[in-house]
């Protein structure tokens, strides 16, 4: 599929769609610490929910904070989570995913270790809908290819059935 066709798919449908081969899982902030580098307060997922590694595809969770002090400049009176956070949190959740991927498995263990990974560029950013304080968001992703120098991933952004966001990302693999 090409990244067009998926952007416009991304658009109305959901990238994540649980089946037969998903595995529900429960990963919380502690693990996901293990599989990316950011922390506080830059560590944008919360949780990972389900991962299926024959289709390549992940459900991560984020809960905009009604007190982030983001809100304080973006914007008073008319709060709105930014743009560029939510592409970061997408691209968060698609590291996670490149690394479950590459681990083959649904769980993370005491001695996993992140990737070296760098952003290379983004492909494509829409936004369609606000992330407004106290929302509670999921992000999908789905890695749509991958080589011993660069993962291209989609990811989405949803606020129940709504999709808020969604992007085209490319990193690197940094060399160790």
């Amino acid at each position: 599929m090409t990244y067009e066709a998926v952007i416009k798919r991304a658009r109305r449908k959901p990238l994540f769609v649980p089946g037969e081969t998903t595995v529900e899982c429960a990963i919380d902030r502690e693990q996901i610490m293990r599989l990316l580098p950011h922390r506080d307060p830059l560590l944008l997922v919360d949780r990972i929910s389900a991962l299926d590694l024959q289709a390549q595809t992940l459900r991560a969770h984020r809960r905009i904070d009604p007190d982030d002090p983001v809100f304080v400049g973006h914007f008073p009176g008319a709060p709105v989570y930014p743009g560029a956070l939510l592409v970061e949190a997408m691209g968060q959740a698609t590291v996670c995913l490149h690394q479950l991927l590459e681990l083959g498995r649904a769980e993370v263990r005491d001695d996993d270790k992140p990737l070296a990974l760098r952003l290379l560029r983004v492909h494509h950013a829409l936004f369609q809908a606000e992330a407004l304080p106290g929302d509670d968001l999921e992000l999908l992703g789905q890695r749509l290819e991958s080589d011993s120098y660069a993962v291209v991933c989609a990811a989405q952004v949803r606020k129940g059935q709504t999709i808020c966001a969604n992007a085209v990302m490319e990193v690197f693999l940094a060399d160790e």
